[in-house]
């Protein structure tokens, strides 16, 4: 079995979670939350997630405002994802988007159009959250639980 490293104490700490044996394993999907690994965020509720996703106005830790960044549309972790965070299925979600800009409401998260640039993007800008599948994690980001709990949680929202 192949496993990942981390390098680096607040990485390694991050991770207790992430790895249990069966990980690669698997087939299904698995999503984690992403942050840059400098980020002081480690958690996030399900609410805030939506919230964020959203485009409504969120602060983090320090008064940083949170800034949501997606999988590319059709992406199977952007189905998932709209699906158990913002309980919109792909056609919902467009045309909710649509109903935003035609009644001049906010605009949608910014969508990144693979994993590797989302990584950078979520390195780089402060604030910035995004989401991977758990076999996509680098040391360039840090996985955040969702109400405290990881993906080897039973009842972890994102699978």
């Amino acid at each position: 079995m192949k496993r990942r490293v981390f390098l680096g104490a607040s990485a390694a700490a991050a991770t207790h979670w992430l790895w249990p044996e069966s990980a690669g394993a698997s087939s299904a999907l698995v999503l984690v939350p992403i942050v840059a690994a400098g980020s002081p965020v480690t958690d996030i509720s399900l609410g805030t997630l939506r919230r964020v996703f959203t485009s409504q106005p969120v602060s983090g830790p320090g008064g940083v405002s949170f800034v949501g960044f997606n999988q590319p549309a059709g992406a199977r972790e952007r189905e998932l994802f709209d699906r158990v965070v913002l309980g919109m299925g792909p056609e919902e979600a467009a045309r909710y988007w649509v109903d935003q800009r035609i009644r001049g409401g906010v605009r949608p998260p910014r969508s990144v159009p693979n994993v590797a640039l989302l990584r950078q993007v979520v390195v780089r800008y402060p604030g910035a959250i995004g989401y991977v599948a758990l076999s996509d994690l680098d040391a360039s980001v840090r996985p955040v639980t969702i109400n405290g709990a990881g993906p080897a949680a039973p009842g972890y929202p994102l699978r």
